[in-house]
């Protein structure tokens, strides 16, 4: 073949791309549809005002997980962080911190030969449970200015367990919290008489003197 051929070849391609694009520009001069902004046109859903976000209330002590969760042998693991300063064995004594044989439901800053600091001497009332469970869960929150050193308990569980170990180590321990059931009040409606279903004496009934075979059903 030519180079006169190949001419003629590329020469008839350029032809065709050059028509192409000046058919492609004529047809966007000529055809241009209006289309408008999507901000024009797009829908747009009113929420209305922002809701102020809602609060969950605290579940009142004891919790049903921290009912379930007292168990006196789990709590000696847990006291296991606290021997370091404190005690609660029946023969012990005072160390960094208190002896805690009896804690439980005995007058806060109360046990003998024991320095207290001035925010527990004036914290005041005995060592409940719900008390107990609020200092192991962050000591100086509950008592601000505790010499107590220890950051808390933060499982619910842990603490449960703790308070179960102390409670039992006492010479009359007190009684395990339980679950408090609703007092269920009786209901006040009327209740609807039923009437007496006793038969009339008046009333004649036909007399049968046939055996029913029914003996024994007295």
């Amino acid at each position: 073949m030519s180079g006169l051929f190949f001419n003629k070849v590329a020469g008839a391609f350029l032809a065709s791309t050059l028509g192409i694009l000046v058919i492609n520009r004529f047809a966007g001069v000529v055809v241009h549809p209006d289309i408008p902004d999507p901000e024009h046109f797009a829908y747009k859903i009113e929420t209305g005002e922002t809701a102020a976000p809602v609060e969950a209330e605290p579940i009142p002590f004891p919790s049903p997980s921290w009912l379930a969760a007292q168990d006196a042998d789990k709590g000696a693991k847990v006291f296991k962080k606290c021997k370091s300063c404190h005690t609660a064995e029946a023969d012990g004594k005072n160390g960094t911190g208190p002896w805690l044989y009896n804690v439980v439901g005995r007058p806060k800053a109360s046990e003998a030969g024991f320095t207290y600091s001035s925010a527990m001497s004036s914290k005041g009332g005995n060592w409940t449970m719900e008390d107990l469970d609020r200092f192991l869960t962050k000591p100086k929150d509950f008592v601000p200015g505790t010499k107590m050193s220890f950051n808390g308990l933060k499982k619910e569980t842990d603490r449960a367990a703790v308070i179960s170990y102390l409670r039992e180590h006492a010479e009359n321990p007190v009684p395990a919290l339980a679950a408090i059931l609703p007092d269920v009040q009786p209901s006040t409606e009327d209740v609807p008489v039923v009437e007496d279903q006793t038969m009339d004496p008046t009333v004649e009934t036909p007399a049968n003197d046939e055996k029913t075979g029914t003996e024994g059903e007295e």
